[in-house]
């Protein structure tokens, strides 16, 4: 259930990051620039397990490529990997449903970019983990994750919501 939930509200964040304007800032230069949180969702387990409750899961690894279109290129020929394109911005899921991927469009200022965001459960609770991998200037990618950060918040307090009894 969370993990639709999760799903449903990272769409909508994946969709006011489309809708954002891009302001006017230099292209790309420079090696790309790893980005990485690991922000945890302050909600406890039930020590009983039911039957519905996804598998507890290690925490997930970084970004394994090394280049934005690397990861792109990689990810088109998963076949279980749903990609999309939302505004210009490419959109990957992977099978799981907690992995998305969200490539940043070529007029984006930080063109080539992309943030991944998994949602995993360990036996401390939910936890939202991002990384970015930015290839544009640093400033810029400074910007990317910011942005992302911020669309993060809302995912944390809706599960916050819904596990409030």
């Amino acid at each position: 259930m969370v993990r639709i939930l999760f799903t449903s509200i990272l769409f909508v964040s994946v969709l006011s990051a489309c809708s954002n304007p891009a302001s006017s800032v230099p292209g790309p230069g420079g090696a790309p620039a790893p980005h990485s949180t690991d922000k945890p969702i302050p909600l406890t387990a039930s020590a009983g397990r039911s039957s519905t409750a996804p598998p507890l899961s290690a925490q997930p690894e970084v970004i394994e490529y090394s280049s934005v279109a690397e990861a792109l290129a990689a990810l088109k020929t998963r076949p279980a990997v749903s990609i999309e394109v939302l505004q210009g911005w490419t959109i990957a899921t992977e099978p799981d449903g907690s992995t998305t991927w969200a490539f940043a469009p070529p007029d984006h200022p930080a063109f080539p970019a992309v943030a991944k965001r998994v949602l995993y459960r360990d036996q401390d609770g939910w936890h939202l983990k991002m990384d970015v991998l930015c290839e544009a200037e640093p400033a810029v990618c400074d910007q990317f994750v910011r942005h992302f950060e911020a669309l993060n918040e809302p995912i944390y307090q809706f599960i916050e919501q819904q596990q409030e009894p």
